[in-house]
């Protein structure tokens, strides 16, 4: 599940590569060699120089293995122990891992050849720098908001820690938004980028040696939360406004996971990270389970999955042939927007308008629409 290489540098190369399926997620293979594959770091420590971490599939790590989650959530009734107790100790294993990682007291960073979604960017924010491929279809984020979930590998209080409490919860937390390569970098989830995949390791070499006593910045002497602390004079004029915003933005429906987040986030703020931690697993605990985020993850997860693999099309129906050509009618801002999503998707687009000045206006630097 991890491949170990060390170089002749002492640099540690981690390949994350599931020979089980056709991407990488955090199930029971790969919390067994995250587990394994930490102590050994530790013990040799000595002996390295730093730690890249990477995957040898076509993305990074797409998070939760949401069918073996499902399936032990299932079981809910029938153990010994409750059902909160043993997904609080599971995403407890998962942060400590991830812990003591980023305490190892090597510089570790995360070579992002691709897509990183959920536990893959929160293993990413665990890392001292992430190093991302600036490919048109990855993207970086915490999506588990828009699954009923929340963040519980410590993405809630690294994402704090790193953005401040607004940014966190308004670009990256509450709407569970999907990044693209750049925007991420604008955000502030990812460091830098790179142009190909040929220059990710290297790059993540170049800046080990040049960082060797690298560390987080929440884990140094003298940090200060970007836009301060809930007890900060500033902040704490802002904090009433913040539940306030959520409610108007829910229009009263019940979705306890913006709810859960933004308390693991505010509370989190007040404390030191570890403690952080703990008050962000009791609330992922509380909420995992519950039958609003049970039906959430099987409507937006397994049975988006479903539809979009052609689930509902009866079975004698054959599959519509890929949308070589679109008409269409207005060139204003909704039929300009629609032609260039058309567009984007590789159609050749026609769009109309009542002159032909208005067509090109929303033609207007697409070179696959004519007006």
């Amino acid at each position: 599940m991890i491949d170990w290489e060390r170089r002749p540098d002492g640099i540690v190369v981690l390949t994350l590569d599931d020979p089980a399926q056709s991407t990488n997620t955090m199930n029971a293979a790969y919390s067994a060699a995250m587990s394994s594959t930490v102590e050994r770091l530790v013990a040799e420590r000595d002996a390295v120089t730093g730690v890249i971490v990477t995957s040898g599939k076509d993305s990074f790590l797409v998070g939760m293995d949401l069918g073996e989650f499902t399936t032990s959530a299932a079981g809910e009734p029938g153990g010994d122990r409750p059902f909160a107790h043993l997904m609080y100790e599971l995403a407890a294993t998962v942060k400590a891992q991830f812990r003591r990682l980023e305490t190892l007291g090597r510089p570790v960073v995360a070579a992002l050849n691709g897509t990183a979604l959920g536990g893959g960017l929160e293993l990413g924010l665990a890392c001292h720098r992430r190093i991302a491929v600036d490919r048109p279809d990855a993207v970086f984020g915490l999506p588990e908001v828009t699954l009923g979930l929340l963040p519980g590998g410590g993405g809630v209080t690294r994402v704090v820690r790193l953005l401040g409490l607004q940014e966190a919860l308004l670009q990256v937390l509450l709407q569970g938004q999907r990044l693209r390569p750049a925007k991420a970098v604008e955000v502030g989830v990812v460091d830098e980028l790179v142009g190909t995949a040929a220059e990710l390791i290297p790059r993540a070499v170049e800046w080990i040696l040049a960082n060797p006593g690298a560390a987080q910045p929440w884990d140094r002497s003298g940090y200060r939360m970007p836009g301060g602390r809930p007890t900060d004079r500033a902040m704490a004029m802002l904090l009433p406004a913040f539940p306030a915003n959520l409610r108007k933005q829910l229009k009263g429906a019940p979705y306890p996971a913006p709810h859960h987040i933004m308390c693991a986030a505010v509370e989190g703020a007040a404390v030191d990270v570890d403690t952080a931690l703990r008050i962000e697993g009791r609330w992922f605990a509380d909420l995992v389970g519950t039958p609003i985020q049970r039906n959430l993850t099987q409507a937006f997860f397994f049975d988006l999955q479903r539809l979009n693999k052609g689930g509902s099309r009866p079975a004698e129906v054959p599959a519509s042939p890929p949308v070589a050509r679109v008409g269409v009618v207005g060139a204003g801002m909704m039929g300009a927007g629609i032609a260039v999503a058309c567009a984007k998707r590789g159609a050749d687009v026609v769009l109309m308008d009542v002159s032909a000045e208005a067509a090109a206006r929303g033609a207007a630097g697409h070179e696959r629409i004519r007006p």
